[in-house]
């Protein structure tokens, strides 16, 4: 999704960061490089490169463990992102693909509590023109190859045999060529978990005839249970060869699409070297997407710092953490925030964690701890959040308030120095209503790749001006959500449709400059079937910084006969206006944008009448109305092989780009691999690590010592690639660590411990496998520094 998950691979922004940047063409160079990074590891033999990304389920909900892994709760900003996506991960070949793509989870997969047994009840309104629109927009006009099916039942049919989803809707109605790929054991969850099939034989015939090719799994030992029971599906007389030959047509195509079975020569993407792992150029590219996608939530005249702070507290328990968010990989590089204030400043930074993320039995003496630091600084920085400890997959949130005791380490250090400028790292929308009210500086970081400290530092500091907006609504309190298990997007549900006043509006975003939206026109004061409405304003920088701003587009249907949102999203382009300048904006509005899905004609029909175009900064912040009026018509249908959406630019130059675009004179392709001797002491362990038959973010493993003085300071990384620094603290002889989930399992992996500061001599290291499987105890020392 934002990085390949092996060792040495950039790490991106997490994909919610992504959404933030407003910025589809920046998506499109970011997927490019990740690409570029997959093809090399194939052309290693390392790697293959069908991609289980993008996930384009909406965030409908901020409690669901994978919002993080999606760029918006709203359709349009999703499809616009997603396109750019899919666009730079399959290339511009006309006809090799560079990565398979499977845009997931189709559909209305949004809950991870017991996803596998239940069901998401939702209109065919709601799916028309909220839960389809993106898949839609990857399949149709990006023609991406593959989807992945949902471990879901969409009203009260597993997606994974759901024929009217599959074959009636993607590829009959939409045009689809691609493969299908169920989710994890889905196919199997048909008989044993969804209930709805009664032999594994006749869940994988279901399966097949559904339009299902294939099953996502896993396994050291044994195959898919969707293979296994194909065979005897057959001679059952569930399925026949002829139906299963459609589905190998299907799979075949794709080897032959990713060049697999011809000359190496042939194919373009043969020639990426193993030189763009991490290269310089990526590294940059990840610097500035964590910069754009960086919002500035508040700022009392707190912000930027300025350069001669004399001390700053840095406090929090991702402040000496590089959290990039679930399912990332390995980099060599990781600049935490404390890394990268390091570089940014001359201040004297003092560190405390301050708490865990969750509760923890020491979270007493660490707030205070905090508080002492934070008593004697000039400047606080507290940077709090969530991680896979309360979101991930097969995790929701429980609450969308901070976790564990990071409010109240926030409210402690506040009494002692209300000078704080307030750091999130969250999985989505974040309840800080206290710290709006209370705070001077308030900034949202994201999980935001391997240079997201830098990239904070730069914003913080000045260097960079902060211009992301917000992808999602961030409400009060989890009073303000409706039902979890609501797919009801009219009930409450998005800015589009939200009662209430949020904490901070969709597309809301600040500056340390200000901007105005001016001499905002309209092409017509009315608009014919099938025509286009061109929207023009002016962007005026009335500040003293360059900055960037994005112009928002929003769409109300004002005498609709149905309900219809308040305002709906329609365009939008982030542009970057000079300090004391101005810059013109042109956005194309299509026809199909004033349209809404009519479940008794089946197509998207556009109701004659009048509809106001709104202008502005944010969802809540309008600049102009003007009101047009917009002939009544049906929107033209569009599939693979036929007409595309409105929004899609044929002419777009990135359509024209070779994978080696990125890469200005070569040079920056460059990058120097492995750990470099800088005389310090390290011993290895060789870890081979077993398949939990599941994913997990990290394992927990145990050292042991036979010795270490008071404070010493160790750490621990894995090809090359660094995990955490600890310290030892006195007589203490055996310390808890986390690991990164490898890449490959089955693989000896070798787990570094190198001593930075103090003395330390190693004993062990438990291996502390996930899922209940028995933990196990490595002793040898297979390498050590000279």
């Amino acid at each position: 999704m934002h990085g390949i998950i092996a060792w040495n691979c950039t790490q991106f922004p997490q994909n919610i960061a992504m959404g933030s940047t407003w910025n589809p063409d920046l998506m499109f160079d970011v997927a490019t490089a990740i690409s570029n990074e997959a093809r090399a590891l194939k052309n290693t033999g390392e790697k293959e490169v069908m991609m289980f990304a993008p996930t384009v389920n909406m965030a409908r909900d901020p409690r669901w463990g994978r919002n993080g892994e999606c760029y918006s709760e709203d359709p349009h900003l999703m499809s616009e992102i997603s396109r750019m996506y899919v666009r730079g991960m399959q290339g511009n070949d006309l006809k090799y693909t560079k990565t398979v793509t499977t845009v997931k989870h189709y559909v209305a997969n949004n809950v991870e509590t017991k996803r596998e047994w239940s069901h998401s009840r939702v209109s065919t309104k709601d799916l028309y023109e909220y839960y389809f629109p993106a898949y839609k927009t990857c399949i149709v006009d990006e023609e991406a190859t593959g989807i992945m099916t949902g471990l879901n039942g969409l009203n009260g049919i597993p997606c994974s045999a759901h024929n009217w989803l599959v074959n009636e809707v993607l590829r009959d109605e939409w045009g689809f060529k691609g493969y299908v790929i169920a989710d994890w054991a889905a196919v199997e969850g048909l008989q044993i978990r969804m209930k709805y099939a009664k032999s594994q034989p006749e869940a994988a015939a279901m399966a097949i005839k559904a339009g299902v090719d294939q099953e996502c799994f896993r396994n050291d030992n044994r195959q898919a249970p969707m293979v296994v029971a194909l065979k005897p599906a057959i001679e059952q007389g569930l399925l026949t060869e002829k139906e299963l030959d459609i589905s190998v047509h299907r799979l075949l195509r794709l080897r032959f699409m990713t060049g697999d079975f011809d000359e190496p020569s042939l194919n373009p993407y043969s020639k990426i070297p193993q030189s763009v792992l991490e290269c310089d150029a990526h590294k940059q590219l990840a610097r500035k997407a964590a910069e754009q996608s960086i919002v500035l939530l508040k700022n009392d005249n707190v912000l930027p710092l300025k350069q001669d702070v004399d001390s700053i507290a840095l406090i929090g328990p991702f402040a000496d953490k590089c959290w990039m968010g679930i399912y990332s990989g390995f980099p060599n590089s990781k600049v935490s925030p404390l890394d990268g204030l390091k570089s940014a400043t001359n201040a004297a930074i003092s560190f405390a964690p301050g708490c865990e993320v969750t509760a923890h039995k020491d979270d007493a003496w660490k707030i205070a701890e905090a508080v002492e630091v934070a008593r004697k600084a000039e400047t606080v920085i507290l940077v709090v959040g969530n991680d896979e400890t309360t979101s991930t997959e097969n995790r929701d949130r429980s609450s969308i308030q901070l976790p564990g005791n990071q409010h109240k380490l926030i409210k402690a250090v506040q009494k002692v120095n209300p000078n704080i400028i307030l750091v999130l790292v969250p999985s989505g929308p974040t309840a800080i209503a206290w710290e709006q009210e209370n705070l001077p500086a308030i900034v949202c970081a994201w999980p935001n790749g391997q240079e997201q400290g830098h990239a904070l530092a730069n914003v913080l500091f000045g260097k960079v001006n902060p211009g992301g907006k917000l992808c999602s609504t961030w409400f009060k309190s989890d009073a303000d959500l409706p039902d979890f298990q609501d797919y009801n997007v009219q009930n409450s549900r998005t800015y589009m449709y939200f009662d209430g006043e949020p904490l901070y509006p969709f597309g809301y975003g600040l500056s340390y400059t200000s901007f105005t939206i001016e001499d905002v026109e309209v092409s017509s004061r009315s608009v014919p079937a099938q025509g286009v409405l061109r929207v023009l304003v002016k962007v005026a920088n009335t500040g003293v910084r360059d900055g960037d701003e994005v112009v928002q587009v929003y769409v109300k249907d004002v005498s609709s006969s149905k309900k219809v949102p308040k305002k709906a999203l329609k365009g939008f382009k982030r542009v970057s206006v000079p300090a004391g300048k101005s810059v013109p904006v042109e956005i194309t509005i299509p026809y199909e944008a004033f349209s809404h899905y009519d479940t008794a004609a089946n197509d998207y029909v556009v109701e004659a009448g009048d509809f106001e175009i709104m202008v502005g900064n944010s969802s809540n912040h309008i600049s102009a109305t003007k009101t047009v009026s917009v002939a009544g018509g049906v929107v033209p249908i569009a599939r693979v092989g036929g007409n595309k959406g409105g929004y899609f630019k044929a002419s777009d130059p990135k359509r024209k780009l070779a994978w080696d675009y990125l890469y200005a004179g070569k040079q920056t392709i460059a990058f120097a691999k492995g750990e470099e001797d800088d005389g310090l002491t390290w011993e290895e362990y060789e870890i081979t690590f077993v398949d939990p038959g599941f994913y997990v973010n990290t394992w927990d493993a145990v050292l042991h010592f036979e010795h270490a003085t008071k404070e010493a300071i160790i750490e621990t990384s894995m090809a090359g690639a660094k995990i955490a620094t600890y310290t030892i603290l006195n007589k203490q002889r055996s310390l808890d660590i986390k690991i990164p989930i490898p890449p490959e399992y089955g693989k000896p992996v070798r787990l570094r411990v190198k001593t930075l500061a103090g003395e330390v001599k190693n004993r062990a290291i438990k291996i502390i496998p996930p899922g209940g499987k028995p933990s196990f105890v490595v002793e040898k020392i297979v390498a050590k520094s000279k």
